[in-house]
């Protein structure tokens, strides 16, 4: 905890920015992403597609739009990876 608040740069958000963590350490900050880069890792775009269908994305052709249109707007994927195993988890931050 006291090197992600303390000694890493950190990021800004539209909402409250959140470091992801994965075997059971922090992870790395990536960067914002549009589409592409989320689709190039399924493990990413799943994680996105379930956080988005617990938020109430149930429709699929409309989630499917909502992912394909990050970085375009006012939304976009926040990606990570993890240090251990690296898997890239990632969450959605909107205006």
């Amino acid at each position: 905890m006291h090197e992600v608040t303390r000694r890493t740069p950190g990021f800004s958000a539209w909402q409250d920015p959140h470091w992801r963590t994965h075997c059971e350490d922090a992870a790395a900050f990536l960067g914002e992403a549009g589409y592409p880069e989320p689709a190039r890792h399924p493990e990413a775009l799943a994680e996105l597609r379930s956080t988005l269908r617990l938020d109430g994305r149930h429709d699929e052709n409309q989630l499917e739009h909502f992912l394909t249109r990050l970085g375009q707007g006012s939304a976009t994927a926040m990606l990570f990876r993890c240090t251990v195993c690296a898997t890239e988890p990632a969450y959605v931050d909107a205006s």
